[in-house]
């Protein structure tokens, strides 16, 4: 039992000082052809802020890519605005996994956005 408990901590300890874990192999994130490219989505990003009036407000207090892990002093470090719909990010390396194929986290954000 103290063993299981010690690898508990261990893995617990371990995973608490990695971060932000989307760094590195992203090949689960499948990309699709006509998925925008980091250039395109910045782009966006910069247009929509200049009608900040047709943007949907981020509905969560969490990253879009890592939706389990809160906002570091309760600010996001990055956004973005995808189809008229703002999207914050805890880090860089979520914006640029979010930049490859942001369409599978999309769902999650306009169903609790359009339920608000």
């Amino acid at each position: 039992m103290k063993h299981f408990a010690f690898s508990i901590s261990i893995g617990l300890i371990s995973l608490a000082i990695s971060g932000c874990n989307t760094v590195g192999d992203n090949s689960s994130l499948a990309t699709s052809p006509d998925a925008p490219s980091f250039k395109a989505t910045a782009e966006a990003d910069r247009e929509a802020r200049q009608t900040d009036s047709s943007i949907t407000p981020y509905p969560f207090r969490t990253c879009a890519v890592q939706f389990h892990k809160p906002f570091k002093d309760g600010k996001p470090k990055h956004r973005r605005v995808y189809k008229g719909q703002e999207v914050l990010f805890c880090c860089t390396p979520c914006v640029k996994a979010f930049d490859m194929n942001p369409e599978p986290y999309m769902p999650r954000i306009l169903a609790a956005a359009n339920s608000q």
